[in-house]
């Protein structure tokens, strides 16, 4: 089956992500998991963190208050919509955005 979706959300090309959706569907089950993961990953003040697939940004704000202004957190995302939202919710110099392919990041 072949589908005529932009990359990122599955979005049809010419059409908005819409942020909001992505944070009400997908924000919610970060919420509940991504805390676990910080402390199985033992992310600690001043820790360097890469986010894949970022989207508006849940998991990072999560992962900031663990890491501190000494810590860095390069958020990666394929969408630039869902970037631009991320970078909104978290206005910390300590925050990274860059648009990546999680498949090909530029690292």
């Amino acid at each position: 089956m072949k589908t005529n979706l932009a990359p990122g959300l599955h979005v049809a090309p010419g059409r908005a992500v819409n942020t909001s959706a992505y944070g009400k569907f997908v924000g919610q089950w970060s919420r509940l998991f991504v805390p676990l993961v910080i402390a199985a990953a033992g992310v600690q003040p001043g820790s360097r963190v890469l986010d894949v697939s970022t989207g508006t940004g849940e998991a990072a704000l999560a992962i900031m208050p663990v890491i501190g202004q000494s810590g860095r957190l390069v958020g990666a995302d394929i969408a630039p919509a869902m970037l631009e939202s991320a970078r909104a919710r978290l206005n910390e110099p300590a925050f990274l955005p860059v648009a990546a392919d999680g498949q090909a990041l530029p690292f």
